[in-house]
């Protein structure tokens, strides 16, 4: 651990992630805690911070913290101001918020960025801009659209080398409500993989009002045109084929990992959407990467 020359903190809502870099930008360790905004007690994110870095690393007091993700929002560490779109890698740089940590060492939080969409409603993130632009500098294309599944998945847009714009689907919170807590999921057997059924929903999704189509999850089951085994799978293809089929262009990067991504890219077979699916740490941490040259104007 002599090595480690920086860190990357991830810190989110519900989740902690650190990772220790060397000089160079390599990763030499990382470490995961369930220790999310909703776990920090009475704003204690600094002492929170040093109890993981003690256990982790040990000697920590030197080394600067770049931090990204729900952190820099209302409810975290410090609310950072959202940047406006279209926005770069560099306006990241120059508008995150730098401070000295207890224990005297540098730490910067990334701010999160905005987009407002013509009929003038706002959208918001924190976190997957970093991986966004991660993307940009490994493929080294000025024009991509990548969807980032989740919970809340993002639809987002780089034209000429800028985040140009982007969308939020609550697919996956949706899907889980639906489900768990709605008539549509009540008195359920196991639920089994089934791509007929999910293939059934894709193809159903984005025909009618949404309102009126998730109905149907129950119809079908009552009439026997799926198995009482296959509607968690008919729900999922209906709603992700709501999403997807939104889409405007028929070749996309999937970011995230493989068990998040495996879904879309199924429907997106299905679509005949072309794919190419990126693991979510590689850009993030290579995100972060960029952003510290730029914040001390490297090459």
């Amino acid at each position: 651990m002599k090595s480690v020359d920086w860190l990357i903190i991830d810190w989110g809502t519900t989740n902690f992630r650190a990772f220790a870099m060397n000089k160079e930008g390599v990763l030499v360790s990382k470490t995961e805690r369930p220790l999310g905004l909703l776990q920090v007690k009475n704003n204690q994110f600094s002492s929170s911070l040093k109890v993981v870095l003690e256990g982790w690393l040990g000697e920590y007091q030197h080394l600067p913290i770049l931090m990204a993700g729900m952190v820099g929002s209302a409810q975290g560490w410090i609310d950072t101001c959202y940047v406006e779109t279209p926005t770069s890698i560099n306006k990241l740089a120059r508008k995150s918020h730098s401070f000295k940590l207890p224990w005297g060492a540098q730490a910067t939080i990334i701010p999160g960025v905005r987009y407002r969409s013509p009929l003038g409603n706002f959208d918001v993130m924190r976190g997957e801009e970093v991986q966004l632009f991660g993307l940009q500098t490994l493929e080294s294309k000025a024009n991509f659209v990548a969807l980032f599944p989740g919970t809340h998945c993002k639809h987002m847009q780089i034209n000429a080398n800028k985040l140009s714009s982007f969308t939020t689907f609550m697919t996956g919170e949706l899907f889980s409500i639906l489900l768990n807590h709605s008539i549509l999921g009540a008195g359920l057997p196991k639920q089994q993989d089934s791509l007929n059924a999910f293939k059934k929903g894709i193809s159903e999704s984005n025909k009618k009002p949404l309102t009126n189509q998730l109905f149907y999850t129950r119809t079908h089951r009552l009439f026997a045109d799926i198995d009482e085994t296959e509607v968690s799978e008919y729900l999922s293809g209906l709603l992700i084929g709501e999403e997807l089929k939104t889409l405007t262009t028929k070749n996309i990067y999937l970011v995230g990992d493989n068990k998040l991504c495996s879904r879309y890219q199924k429907a997106c077979q299905i679509l005949e959407i072309q794919v190419s699916v990126i693991d979510g740490d590689d850009v993030f941490l290579n995100g972060m990467l960029q952003i510290k040259k730029a914040l001390n104007d490297e090459k």
